[in-house]
């Protein structure tokens, strides 16, 4: 976890708008997630929950928090996918594969380069082929690494 734990925790008392219910789904104690959550405000110095008799609910300000506490584990767990990514063979390859009766050189002529640059700036990890064979062919030899995005056997 690259991630303040705290920050699961309090979106945990957020979507199940108890301390205790979160405790459930964290599997620890009510009492550590309460402190928990006193520890993130008091770190904060905000106050994020108001507490009565009947339960809680989200400030203006835990309002605003948890949108971003969303965001910020969401971009964690992302960008661990992508390091992954990035480490596996280096690159991966989108192949188009086709028929003999469609051959996959007019789409390499006409696909403008600045989509292919697009493509790169958005994974970078992949590049663009084009193979002459048939599209049961490159999925047999693909052995997993790659997918075929049009298959016209």
């Amino acid at each position: 976890m690259i991630y303040n734990p705290q920050l699961e925790t309090f979106i945990r008392v957020t979507d199940s708008g108890s301390f205790s219910k979160a405790a459930e789904e964290l599997f620890i104690t009510p009492t550590a997630v309460i402190k928990q959550i006193n520890t993130l405000e008091s770190e904060l110095d905000v106050q994020l929950f108001v507490r009565t008799h009947r339960g809680i609910a989200l400030t203006e300000s835990g309002k605003s928090f948890y949108k971003d506490a969303k965001h910020l584990i969401k971009y964690a767990k992302d960008s661990i996918v992508r390091a992954k990514r990035a480490t596996k063979d280096g690159e991966s390859i989108i192949r188009i594969g086709t028929s003999p009766m469609t051959p996959t050189t007019f789409l390499v002529e006409i696909w403008p380069r600045s989509l292919f640059d697009h493509f790169h700036r958005r994974a970078p990890f992949c590049r663009a082929a084009k193979d002459e064979n048939r599209a049961r062919d490159i999925l047999r030899s693909d052995h997993g690494r790659n997918r075929c995005l049009n298959s016209c056997a």
